[in-house]
């Protein structure tokens, strides 16, 4: 749950800044940036990515075996 929590602040962060540092300053004769908060979005979200590849919850030497079906039964999946 917390990985989606960091995703989406990741995306949505910039746009939150940006629209409360015009709200604050009372500037609001400024176009709105989309093009350059849309690229610091990506940035932040492809760094949250690539954080979430390199650390990972699972123990490493782990092998997960998925759900097979197995003389007419379904075996559930094993994390040896």
């Amino acid at each position: 749950m917390m990985r989606y929590i960091i995703i989406i602040t990741a995306t949505v962060l910039p746009f939150v800044i940006y629209y409360l540092l015009v709200h604050l300053t009372k500037k609001v004769d400024k176009k709105f940036p989309l093009i350059t908060l849309s690229l610091i979005s990506l940035l932040l979200l492809i760094c949250s990515l690539i954080y979430f590849r390199f650390t990972s919850a699972q123990p490493k030497g782990l092998n997960y075996t998925p759900p097979k079906y197995e003389n007419n039964k379904v075996v559930p999946s094993k994390i040896k």
